[in-house]
Order: structure tokens, then C-alpha cells, then sequence
């Protein structure tokens, strides 16, 4: 007699009709029974339709509390008779983030008797992809009810598998599973509407006028702790994570000190893979390539100091001069005051913006071409350059200025500090050598996070900060994955909290705000309209190309010139007590902060447009500019007040 299997399917697969797409087909010789599996309790996975079982031990940390009896039942079906080859295809439907494993089952037509065993599908990804929402089959047909009954069914891509729904008839259907689909497909029309708006503001999800997320102020007031009447828009500089986030870190870190022998040696290192798999997939790019680091500073260290053995006498280091990040700058001017022996220079390349990106693509190469026939012999080694610059906050055309480099045998840095969260990245189309980028600030994560890629040709040559026991020479790791992976796994403590989190900012981008098209759409096109306004009440200018084709400064950040006298016009000291002043006046008066620099001999603000922010955040950002510099003008930073700004401000509030 044939061997047969008895499965417990408490999910999508207790449709009748999934299950019968997944074997093949139509289920004849399979019986199936209501059961309840014990001891378990079933939740959201954020971000899909299906649902995930874990051990109600588990569930006590999702939930961040104890479970009731209910929760701690799963209702499903017991489905037996199944063949070895349907369960092949069964656990090839699950994947990997499941494990088909034996547990104890009741069955509803026998609740007297003695549980029994059958295997069902368990969740071993980790439990920061759950939400501490119990899901129900009635609420999944709610949820999809919609795409196949009714008028809108008809030009529905899908429909062929309301067919197959159909053709099933009920055959493995169990009682309780067929009562619920025959109530839900009944309730149609404002009915099911209302249902379906409940449920999704269950889930975190505001909807109106066709379910689109509605961005701006309330957005920010439901998700976000800011304070009462404090305007944010200074994303760009530190990043503001939202409340799911927050929360997913602080369960994190509960779970780690409840028991952080068991996170450290046991928890977080398979919760970190299924991240980097995510970042990877996010930036497209093999998972092996990537890896978690603090922020972007740290990824440009690790990489200029992880290049000390291949640097030549005389090299030259890259860099636009007047737009370059301070931090890295002064990485750069380390190592070349490190290696006095090589005799190691910077090749500045000073930009002023606006500037097309042909034009600063074509000055890019003159200066290369007339740095390397100087006659010297010295090489163009690297480059370190911004995808988004940070002051001024502009679009940089990196992916051309790569394959410059990549002409001129000369390798990439790409400090993308702005880029993911905010402008698309491929870096296999894009290739460069090195690529950094922080999670924490238009990602989402939270404080701190950053991703840093780099080309499988130099991996070997890139270590931690600090040096940990995990430290590989040149060779691979004894598990066979590249050294620097399993280096970038442990080299140190540290709180894991904040990279863990951020599968949630991604699954928050997705489920909640609608993915990464409307999140930019929005913050676009509020940066170009609201700096404009922005600028109007000041009478000056945004920094923007003339003509389209000249291509886009604009990202979700906006620079406008600011109507105070040239930077020329001051002393160093006036300069520090100016700045001093402009960010206290702007907080204690304006309970706001927007950064000021320099550039090109004027004085500008940046203004970052967030999902959060509306027209109303930018025209209280143009009346709180515009007084200040009303009161810069006329020289009162100079006063008492401005002094005792200058001894108030932080290294981290400075321009």
C-alpha cells in the first residue's frame, strides 16, 4: 500500500482551490477534517496576504505580551491522504522561510479525545517579519474578495483563478472554512467596502479615494513622535523613523536582554542574513556583496583604510571639492597624512552649482586627462564621489561619472549617504568598485544603519573598524563565504537593534506608504513646489539646471539661496556666531531647524521634503527663514544673543 501523509494547513492553503493549483489537482482521494493545532498561535506576515504559525512561546515576544487561550489555538484543516509527491511540491510551495515539522492537533468533531500529530509548515524567518496581528482566514477572503466578485471581477487578470475556485466545488473544503467563504462572497458592495477599509486601517494603512495613502501632516502625526507643533524638515541630516520601526527596535532589544546569550550566540545572526538578502535585493546586487555598517562615514573608512597596501607612490584621490561631505574629505586628507612615504595627493575638482551634468561630467574628465599627462607619471587612483550631495543636497550623475572612472582605470567610491529611500539603485547595471549608503536616513531605519557594497575583486581587502576576532587575512571563511561577510557578522557589541529594524522601515514603505514609486512621486514634487514657494517669500533662488535636459538637481531635497549678505563679507568669527544663531532662533522661536551653508560665495538652506511634511511645513519654514535673516541682516547675531548661541552649539548642530 502506498505511503500517504496527513498535513495541517492553517493558511492560504485551506482554500480549496490554492491547494489544488499547488498538487496539481483537484484533491479526489484526500479527506480533510476542522482541526485546531495546539499550543501555536498565527500571525501577519508583514507585508503578504499569507500567514505564519510560531510556538506561543514565540508569540509571547511578537505580541510583547501573554496570549489568551484563543490566540494560542490555530484553526485550520487536517488534510489527509496526500502523496510523497504532493508534499515535495507542498514544501516547495512554502520555501525557505517555513520547516514542515510534527505537532499536536485536535480534532473539532472529536474535541474529547487525545490531540494527535501531523506535520504543518512553521515559521523559522525571523519574528521581526510578524506582526502582532492574529490573522484570519475570513478576513484573507475579505481582503481578496474584492478582485473577483462583483462588476470589477470582469477585468481582473486574476479571474481565471475564481474559475478554479469554482470548479472545486467544495470537494476538500472543510465545514467551517466553506461557511466562512459562502458569508464573505455575500457581502459585497458598501458593505464589503467598509470592511475592507476597516481592515486596512487595522493594518496601518490609511486609505481614501481608492485606497491611496494620504500624505502630509496627519501621516506624521499617526506615525511618527515628533513633538507637538514641530516642524521636521531636516530628514536629510539624521533621518526620522517611524513609530513601527521604533517599536520593532524596542522589542529587539527586549528580546536580546531577556535572554542575550541566547540572541547573541544563537538569534540575531539569521535575522541579519534575512536583511542583507532584503538590502541586496533592494540595491540589486548579489547578498555576499553587501553588508551592515554604522553609517556612511564608517563604510568610506573601512574602504580608504582597507586600501592601504594598494595605494602607489604618488597617487592622487579624487573629490569635488566644494560639495564633498567634511568627514570624508578628511578621511581622504588621513590618508594621504598617513602614507608620507607614497607621497599621496588629493586631485580637487571644484564644482559650482547649478551646473548641467554633462558639463560636470566633461570637467570632470579634463581635469583627469590634464592631471595624468602632466608629465609627473602620477596616477589617478581613486575617486570618492556623492550620488546626492549632502550641502548642497544635489543629484549628482554618478552612474556616468562610473563609467568615467571605469574608462580611466580608476576605482569608485560612491558615497550614496541620500540615495536609497530616495532615488533607485542597480548596482550591477551601475558597477562601481565601492558603494555606501545609510538606511537611517531616507530608508527609514532608525538610527544607526547603512549598507556597504563592494565589488567581489576587493572584498578581500576590506575589514571591520575595529578589528575583530572574525579578522581573515585574504583568504575565505571556513564556512566558505567571503571573509569580510562573516567579519561584518561580529566585531564587537553592539546593539543589533537598529539593523534588524529596518525590515520593518521596508515593509513600512510598502504596506503602509505604497512603495517606493508613490513615497518619491510625493517628496519630489513637494521639494520642487515648495522650495519654490520657499523662495518666492524670500526673493531669491532654488538651485536648479534651466532646462530639463540639462538634468535634475532635485531629488526630495531642496537648496534656496538665503537674502543675507555674501559669506565674504564676514570674519570667520562673525560666521560662527551667524550660524550659532540661525539654528537657536530657528528652534526657540520657530520650533523648527533647517541646516545653512556656503556655496559658491552665498549663503543657502536646505529643505528636505518628507512623506510626513506638507506646503503648509514649507510655508512655515519661508516666514521662520525669512525673519531670522530679517534679524541676521540687520546684525543682532552679533549681540548677547547670538554669543550665547555660539557657546551652545553643538559640534553635531554645526554647518
Amino acid at each position: 500500500m502506498t505511503k500517504t501523509h496527513s498535513l495541517f494547513f492553517y493558511g492560504t492553503l485551506c482554500h480549496g482551490a490554492v491547494l489544488a493549483r499547488v498538487l496539481g489537482h483537484p484533491g479526489e482521494g484526500l479527506t480533510s477534517r476542522d482541526a485546531l493545532l495546539l499550543d501555536h498561535v498565527r500571525f501577519h506576515v508583514q507585508g503578504e496576504d499569507y500567514p505564519a504559525v510560531v510556538s506561543s512561546a514565540d508569540g509571547t515576544k511578537v505580541m510583547n505580551r501573554s496570549l489568551t487561550e484563543d490566540e494560542s489555538a490555530v484553526r485550520g484543516v487536517l488534510v489527509e491522504g496526500l502523496s510523497d509527491a504532493d508534499v515535495a511540491l507542498l514544501d516547495e510551495f512554502e520555501g525557505d522561510e517555513y520547516t514542515r515539522a510534527p505537532c499536536p492537533v485536535r480534532l473539532l468533531d472529536s474535541p474529547s479525545s487525545c490531540p494527535l500529530y501531523a506535520h504543518t509548515y512553521l515559521w523559522t524567518a525571523p519574528l521581526s517579519r510578524l506582526s502582532p496581528q492574529i490573522w484570519s482566514f475570513e478576513a484573507f477572503l475579505r481582503d481578496s474578495a474584492h478582485r473577483w466578485v462583483g462588476a470589477g471581477a470582469e477585468s481582473n487578470p486574476d479571474y481565471l483563478e475564481v474559475d478554479r475556485r469554482r470548479n472545486m466545488k467544495g470537494v476538500i473544503t472543510p465545514r467551517g472554512v466553506r461557511e466562512a467563504a459562502g458569508q464573505v462572497v455575500q457581502e459585497q458592495g458598501e458593505q464589503l467596502k467598509k470592511e475592507l477599509d476597516k481592515l486596512a486601517l487595522e493594518n496601518g494603512k490609511e486609505q481614501e479615494n481608492g485606497g491611496e495613502v494620504q500624505f502630509g501632516r496627519k501621516l506624521g502625526e499617526k506615525y511618527w513622535r515628533f513633538a507637538p507643533g514641530y516642524v521636521n524638515l531636516n530628514h536629510g541630516s539624521y533621518g526620522a523613523a517611524p513609530i513601527p520601526v521604533v517599536e520593532a527596535l524596542e522589542r529587539i532589544q527586549a528580546e536580546c536582554d531577556s535572554a542575550p546569550d541566547r540572541f547573541m550566540r544563537l538569534d540575531y545572526e539569521s535575522q541579519l542574513v534575512s536583511l542583507r538578502a532584503r538590502l541586496a535585493k533592494f540595491v540589486d546586487c548579489d547578498t555576499d556583496d553587501l553588508v551592515m555598517v554604522t553609517n556612511a562615514t564608517s563604510g568610506v573608512n573601512e574602504v580608504l583604510r582597507g586600501m592601504t597596501t594598494e595605494w602607489k607612490k604618488g597617487d592622487r584621490l579624487l573629490c569635488f571639492s566644494t560639495s564633498i561631505y567634511p568627514a570624508c574629505v578628511q578621511t581622504l586628507q588621513y590618508i594621504v597624512d598617513t602614507h608620507p612615504h607614497l607621497s599621496l595627493s588629493l586631485l580637487n575638482i571644484p564644482v559650482s552649482y547649478p551646473i548641467p551634468h554633462a558639463e560636470l561630467i566633461a570637467k570632470t574628465r579634463a581635469a583627469i586627462e590634464e592631471a595624468e599627462n602632466d608629465g609627473t607619471g602620477r596616477k589617478v587612483r581613486l575617486a570618492l564621489i556623492d550620488s546626492i550631495s549632502s550641502n548642497p543636497g544635489v543629484v549628482v550623475p554618478w552612474e556616468k561619472l562610473v563609467e568615467l572612472f571605469r574608462e580611466k582605470d580608476i576605482l569608485s567610491l560612491v558615497d550614496g549617504a541620500h540615495q536609497i529611500g530616495q532615488l533607485p539603485v542597480s548596482l550591477r547595471t551601475t558597477r562601481p568598485d565601492f558603494f555606501v549608503s545609510n538606511a537611517h536616513k531616507w530608508l527609514m531605519a532608525h538610527r544607526s544603519s547603512a549598507v556597504l557594497y563592494v565589488d567581489k575583486k576587493y572584498q578581500h581587502l576590506i575589514h571591520t573598524i575595529p578589528i575583530g576576532h572574525m579578522y581573515r587575512p585574504r583568504e575565505p571563511s571556513a564556512n566558505g563565504s567571503p571573509g569580510w561577510v562573516d567579519e561584518h557578522v561580529w566585531s564587537g557589541t553592539i546593539d543589533w537593534a537598529p539593523y534588524l529594524s529596518t525590515t520593518v522601515a521596508l515593509d513600512f514603505r510598502q504596506n503602509v506608504l505604497g512603495g517606493e514609486k508613490n513615497i518619491n512621486e510625493w517628496c519630489h514634487r513637494l521639494a520642487v513646489e515648495g522650495g519654490e514657494e520657499v523662495a518666492k517669500v524670500l526673493g531669491t533662488r532654488t538651485m536648479r539646471n534651466a532646462k530639463p535636459e540639462e538634468g535634475e538637481l532635485v531629488a526630495n531635497m531642496v537648496n534656496i539661496e538665503l537674502p543675507i549678505p555674501r559669506p565674504s563679507t564676514f570674519s570667520p568669527d562673525d560666521k560662527r556666531l551667524l550660524a550659532a544663531f540661525w539654528f537657536k532662533r530657528l528652534s526657540e522661536d520657530h520650533n523648527t531647524i533647517v541646516p545653512i551653508f556656503t556655496h559658491d560665495d552665498r549663503y543657502w538652506t536646505r529643505l528636505s521634503a518628507q512623506v510626513y511634511n506638507d506646503m503648509d511645513d514649507f510655508r512655515h519654514a519661508a516666514e521662520a527663514v525669512r525673519r531670522v535673516c530679517e534679524r541676521i541682516a540687520g546684525g543682532e547675531f552679533r549681540g548677547a544673543d547670538g554669543k550665547e548661541a555660539r557657546e551652545e552649539l553643538t559640534e553635531a548642530e554645526q554647518p
